[in-house]
């Protein structure tokens, strides 16, 4: 467990960003009968954090999709970012079409001069065998600029998020925690796994459990503990990764993105 330690106390290096292709605003929040209505996402990728409307955390190609809608729900801004050390991000704009809705599914189509030229496919909570955990936007996967990523997803995240060299996630269920991270450098070899049908991830870096929430005003503190490591996750507003050892601090990083959901009704 040391060694896996070790691999998060390496110094983060966050990828460069293109410049603006458009000016998202605020995003407009899924439906608030949905207990994913009370997730809130940001990104950091420009600069200070601004509202973002969910991650794609790719599981079957080593990319993350930050996705953006603007104020109007008429655009999405799509930032492409490589799980490689030092690659630069990319930006893609689409109008966005009307959703169309199937069999427990929704399909927000991307368009180009009026033309489909991708999607993004989100499940109906309502459909899955514990709706009131599906606590952030339930997009599974999507499909644009020639690009087919499925998104990591599944009941009861609480945090998902990631910096320069890794992902990570916290779920809950019950009242306990699990920390886990996933390192960039593995990413390209992971192996996917689906979860009861509905979900997707792929093997963590290094799994804790047992963790702790202290509630902020903006959001909450996790904290876990193991083999005098202690991991301290921070989320709301902002967002940040430290990593202790023997109590000392040997590693901080801002998270670039993240989605953050209060505790489950």
């Amino acid at each position: 467990m040391v060694e896996a330690a070790a691999s998060d106390a390496g110094a983060p290096s966050a990828p460069a960003v293109t410049p603006d292709a458009g000016t998202p605003g605020a995003t407009a929040s899924p439906r608030p009968e949905e207990p994913a209505a009370a997730s809130r996402t940001f990104s950091r990728l420009k600069g200070s954090p601004r509202p973002a409307w969910f991650l794609c955390d790719g599981t079957n190609r080593p990319r993350i999709a930050v996705v953006e809608r603007d104020e109007g729900g008429s655009t999405a801004t799509l930032t492409w970012v490589e799980k490689r050390k030092g690659a630069p991000s990319t930006q893609q704009t689409y109008a966005l079409g009307e959703v169309s809705p199937g069999a427990g599914q929704r399909f927000y189509p991307l368009l180009q001069g009026g033309k489909e030229v991708g999607n993004l496919h989100a499940v109906n909570p309502g459909m899955l065998p514990e709706p009131d955990r599906a606590l952030i936007p339930p997009f599974v996967s999507l499909q644009a600029g020639g690009v087919d990523l499925s998104c990591r997803w599944m009941l009861g995240v609480r945090v998902m998020g990631f910096d320069g060299t890794r992902s990570v996630l916290v779920t809950q269920e019950g009242s306990g925690f699990t920390y886990q991270s996933f390192d960039f450098a593995a990413a390209a070899k992971a192996k996917q796994t689906r979860i009861e049908g509905y979900g997707q991830t792929t093997p963590a870096s290094r799994t804790v459990q047992g963790g702790t929430e202290e509630r902020t005003s903006d959001g909450s503190t996790f904290t876990f503990r193991n083999e005098g490591y202690t991991y301290v996750l921070r989320a709301g507003g902002e967002a940040s990764l430290e990593v202790l050892k023997d109590g000392r601090s040997v590693q901080r990083s801002d998270l670039l993105a993240w989605t953050y959901a209060p505790p489950p009704p």
